[in-house]
């Protein structure tokens, strides 16, 4: 895993200073990339989705009224990187106007995350960063609850190993574009960390976000606190009730499916513990829910490389459909994962069919749709042409495609203005009767 990771970087360092980076005239460059940065016109621009059809953001939300007030949670998780508190705020601000949703508390609750007693991944008490709890709201009854995770922090330590690369005899005679690429790459400390010790204790993180996520309704929330959540804590109503919907970037991505799945394992892991039993109907009623998982900028292939597939793989027949003989071991109703990317990212990726049935458990019971649409505009030059890889990575949030995707899902909603779609034929609506596979021994 870390060697495909130095390599790919490695390999498109010299790929950009083999194909004559290095040779244009500062003041061409800077011409060029502010060129690029511009945001992409119908003619300079596409969006291509495949794959079945999903809920939104507004599933629930467009049937509020004053009598009947509904509540949405979205939960948030940036990618690599030193994040400062607040770093979602255009995201979330840009998704609560498309959902019509113009008021906002102006208190914003922090909760500085710990690790309970009876934390199974992690040791108790040990810090596990920060979550912001935000309500945007209107006069319809419509209600927005954003859970913005900051794990950042925890890999520090590793980041800082690294710093002195940034100053000193090497950096200062480092040519403009070289600091550029050294600095994208030393930045790929985290999903080495992650992929190595740090893993647990950012799952660890994340698993916190899910908990307090179902703790109760805004009031319930502390405006600051310190201290962890314990699944006795959570509200089966919450998940039973409300739309529970997630947003990645990034690395974020990975550590969200992988919580997902350690989420499955738990609630597999409590049913024989009388004492862990009250924290158990929460995560019980998750079998039953449907989950919208946005995935922007993902790198799940690349991050895939040199790890072991699922314990329980290519089996979503035996655990998925309503007449499945699995059915009470599945983790989650539906897991509909909206993969996200820029083909002029070069840290993103869509995932194939494939991908999802080999590397993501079975018991998750997911599906795929990737949307390939350029957030970046494409610059044509004399001999080649070039988009900014910062802003194919990073501008999802402001484009009004990936918004529209967000807030009214697919499906029932037709896609955004200048997208295509493409259903996979075979594949039955979620939650339709899927017959075993032939042999399948009923359980």
């Amino acid at each position: 895993m870390r060697q495909s990771f130095t390599y790919c970087l490695a390999a498109f360092a010299a790929a950009c200073l083999l194909g004559g980076c290095s040779s244009f005239g500062k003041g061409v460059t800077k011409a060029i990339m502010e060129k690029a940065e511009e945001k992409p016109t119908p003619e300079t621009s596409f969006c291509e989705v495949t794959g079945p059809e999903f809920p939104g953001l507004d599933a629930a939300l467009k049937n509020a009224t004053a009598a009947a007030p509904k509540t949405t949670r979205l939960v948030i998780v940036h990618g690599i990187g030193a994040q400062a508190l607040g770093y979602s705020e255009r995201l979330q601000r840009n998704v609560a106007l498309h959902l019509g949703l113009d008021s906002i508390d102006p208190s914003v609750k922090t909760i500085a995350l710990q690790a309970p007693l009876d934390a199974k991944t992690t040791s108790p008490n040990v810090a596990l960063g920060t979550l912001r709890i935000s309500r945007f709201s209107n006069t319809s009854g419509a209600e927005l609850l954003t859970f913005e995770l900051t794990w950042a922090d925890l890999l520090d330590a590793e980041r800082k190993a690294l710093a002195f690369d940034d100053y000193g005899t090497s950096f200062k005679n480092r040519a403009e574009l070289n600091k550029t690429l050294k600095g994208l790459i030393n930045s790929f400390t985290d999903p080495l960390a992650y992929n190595g010790t740090k893993g647990d204790i950012i799952r660890g993180s994340m698993l916190q976000a899910f908990c307090w996520m179902a703790r109760g309704a805004w009031s319930d929330y502390p405006a600051q606190a310190h201290e962890a959540c314990s699944w006795r804590d959570t509200k089966r109503n919450v998940i039973q009730a409300d739309d529970i919907l997630i947003s990645t970037h990034s690395l974020g991505s990975r550590v969200a499916l992988d919580t997902m799945q350690t989420l499955g394992t738990l609630r597999d892991s409590m049913g024989g513990d009388l004492k862990a039993r009250a924290g158990l109907q929460a995560l019980d009623s998750m079998r039953d829910k449907d989950i919208t998982f946005f995935m922007l900028a993902n790198q799940l292939p690349l991050l895939q490389m040199g790890e072991p597939p699922p314990a329980v793989a290519g089996q979503m027949p035996l655990y998925c459909s309503v007449n499945a003989p699995k059915i009470r071991e599945r983790w989650f109703k539906s897991l509909s994962i909206v993969a996200f990317s820029d083909p002029n990212d070069i840290l993103s990726y869509t995932i194939p069919q494939s991908f999802t049935d080999e590397f993501m458990d079975s018991r998750l019971c997911a599906t795929t749709t990737n949307v390939v649409v350029s957030v970046a505009k494409q610059v044509s030059l004399a001999v080649t042409s070039i988009a900014s890889p910062q802003v194919a990575h990073t501008a999802y949030d402001g484009d009004e495609r990936v918004l529209g995707l967000m807030t009214h899902g697919l499906g029932k909603a037709p896609p955004p203005t200048g997208c295509t779609w493409l259903k996979y034929a075979q594949d039955p609506p979620i939650g339709a009767p899927v017959s075993a596979p032939p042999g399948a021994i009923p359980q």
